[in-house]
């Protein structure tokens, strides 16, 4: 199994709301798209505690690097990582769910090739009501 930091946590995500949201959009919704934002979630998170417990930026993104989540040299959630994560074989099963979040209203940069990958930067506005 993938080599993970323990920073994945059990998170409350208001199921139904996503799939009304889903259903208005005609979007299929799996499990690798609620794995894919809780990874989102839980990377931020992370950011949040370790700030607060004193550590630098640049040391928080070298545990993350040194872990795989990170793309090497970039701040971006590896591709690779994610699609692991989700259990899959390839990493267009990742670009396709990121693309559906998108729809869904989350901001999400993409970055393609080695130093690439996802970066979270935007909610929908009905994601935290």
């Amino acid at each position: 199994m993938l080599n993970k930091l323990d920073i994945h946590k059990k998170r409350e995500l208001e199921f139904w709301t996503f799939l009304e949201k889903a259903f208005e959009i005609n979007l299929k919704l799996d499990l690798g798209h609620f794995k894919i934002l809780c990874v989102f979630l839980d990377i931020n998170d992370f950011y949040e505690d370790m700030s607060r417990k004193g550590m630098s930026n640049t040391e928080i993104i070298e545990i993350l690097r040194n872990k795989g989540i990170l793309s090497k040299n970039s701040e971006y959630i590896s591709g690779e990582y994610l699609k692991n994560y989700i259990e899959r074989d390839s990493r267009v099963a990742v670009h396709n769910r990121i693309n559906d979040l998108k729809k869904l209203g989350f901001g999400i940069t993409t970055k393609p090739g080695p130093l690439g990958g996802y970066k979270l930067y935007e909610f929908p506005s009905w994601f935290f009501q």
